[in-house]
């Protein structure tokens, strides 16, 4: 995922826009440490220490600067670790040891086992091979269900980044070998099918970062969700939200569905273009198909043995082949399979390596656990002053209301801020507010993962948004109108399917 400054994405907004993201920066550049002095300042909240304070006045500065973004996200992560230390909540090795934490771990693995498949370019392959399926052939609206589902397929197992990319450039081959124009609605319906896709795609924990620090601060609070038990909750959400998805882009957006002479052999021509696969896709697309396999295993595993989870070969799998475990034995495979054994060359270098993964989010992840897990501490007090105020004023009859609140919040303020760090925040918070609403945290942080990626309204939203605006074939009013009534749409969708379902599925 990019970082990128405000004059590096300027090129990519309207003037409005511009003047918006200049005026909030410099907002969150003053007032992220004016809130930390005045936390340190006032007198103690109830049941909270001074040191306490301190924490939550670090929090207030840290969300406030990834809210309004005056320097990069990732670069104020950093700097929270290095303030909890500086202000006495945490040793150095307490404060830096979520850098270790299985999720970062995960995350690198999984990063490079992607970036794999791009490199080599099985991901293209795949792309084309959806495209080329005899139900799709050569029909206008068939063409555009398949770029929304192929994009939110694909984004479910590898970065969404990358899987827009693809879907772009292919996109942007056709509406050129077709003579479409920029402003044709047809084109922009494509387009925000790409996007609004690729940023559904939630189906694996492995799909978004969100997911991730999702099952990180899950598992932080003792809750333990597997590989195939969050691909049974978010599926229904998934699929539900898919088909609002094409409901809005016939029904809002309503492209004309254009006479075209496209063949039902075209995607089949364009895929032999490709010629036969590669020894690196072969290797690359056999090491991803093993690490699927391998991170669904624990889950599935039991219920072919007698004894279950209990079962000794069981028990020694989920304590052993942690998802963390997986992705970096795979990741490592690369490095020693050969693509070609004479010149020396293997299938993936170090160099190519660290490109594929995501630094950024890494920071991110460390930062949201570490001060997470600062704000929860009842020894600082602030853990019971949470749980003393939530339970004052959510009772269970309420409890739906509380849950469609942080659904909705995730939604509409992750419209304008990055959606690693909404997910980030809300989970600091779920974590101590939770368990005093009475609801199931892990479900919750489930259902909130999900909402995080509901950004369809702005292109600063996601990554997904803004690279697809950027390709000209996108108007910001297209995009703000049918994104704002998709995400309005998914709230309710999100907070009944997601959090009853996963309720159920986790109990």
């Amino acid at each position: 995922m990019s970082w990128q400054g405000l004059a590096e994405i300027a090129p990519r907004l309207s003037d409005i826009e511009v003047r918006f993201e200049k005026r909030k920066r410099f907002l969150g550049l003053w007032l992220g440490p004016l809130l930390f002095i005045v936390a340190v300042l006032v007198p103690p909240l109830q049941n909270a220490s001074a040191v306490g304070m301190r924490t939550f006045g670090i929090f207030l500065w840290t969300v406030t600067w990834w809210i309004c973004e005056p320097i990069p996200i990732p670069a104020t992560s950093l700097s929270s670790l290095a303030m909890l230390v500086l202000s006495g909540v945490l040793s150095v090795d307490a404060a830096f040891s979520t850098w270790s934490n299985w999720i970062c771990i995960f995350l690198i693995g999984a990063c490079i086992i992607g970036h794999a498949m791009g490199v080599h370019g099985l991901t293209r392959r795949i792309a084309y091979s959806m495209a080329s399926f005899r139900l799709v052939g050569g029909n206008p609206w068939r063409v555009l269900l398949m770029f929304g589902l192929g994009s939110a397929l694909m984004s479910s197992m590898l970065s969404h980044v990358v899987t827009t990319m693809i879907f772009i450039s292919i996109a942007a081959g056709l509406v050129k070998t077709l003579g479409f124009q920029q402003g044709s609605r047809y084109a922009e319906a494509i387009f925000l099918a790409i996007a609004w896709g690729s940023n559904m795609g939630v189906v694996t924990p492995v799909a978004a970062p969100t997911n991730l620090i999702a099952v990180g601060v899950a598992q932080s609070m003792g809750y333990r969700i597997g590989f195939l038990q969050w691909v049974v909750i978010c599926l229904p959400v998934f699929s539900i939200t898919l088909v609002a998805m094409f409901l809005v882009l016939r029904y809002v957006i309503r492209p004309e569905m254009p006479d075209w002479p496209l063949s039902p052999t075209f995607w089949a021509g364009e895929l032999r273009k490709l010629g036969p696969l590669s020894r690196g896709e072969k290797i690359s697309g056999g090491v991803f198909a093993t690490a699927m396999t391998l991170w669904i295993l624990p889950d599935v595993l039991p219920l072919f043995l007698t004894g279950g989870k209990q079962n000794p070969l069981s028990l020694w799998v989920s304590q052993h082949l942690d998802w963390s475990v997986t992705a970096i034995l795979m990741a490592t495979s690369l490095f020693l399979i050969p693509v070609d054994w004479k010149e020396r060359k293997f299938a993936m270098t170090w160099d190519e390596a660290v490109k594929g993964v995501e630094w950024g989010t890494l920071t991110l992840n460390a930062a949201a656990l570490g001060l997470g897990g600062a704000i929860a501490d009842k020894k600082l007090g602030l853990g019971q002053f949470f749980e003393h105020s939530m339970s004052a004023v959510v009772s269970p009859s309420s409890q739906f209301l509380f849950v469609l609140a942080v659904v909705a919040f995730t939604v509409i303020v992750g419209a304008f801020i990055s959606n690693i760090a909404i997910i980030a925040m809300v989970g600091a918070v779920v974590r101590v507010v939770a368990p005093a609403a009475g609801v199931n945290p892990a479900a919750l942080m489930i259902t909130a993962a999900i909402a995080a990626n509901m950004d369809f309204a702005l292109p600063i939203g996601t990554p997904p948004s803004a690279l697809v605006f950027a390709s000209g074939y996108v108007r910001i009013g297209s995009m703000v109108k049918g994104g704002t009534i998709l995400a309005l749409l998914s709230i309710p969708l999100v907070a009944v399917v997601g959090f009853y379902w996963g309720t159920w599925v986790l109990r």
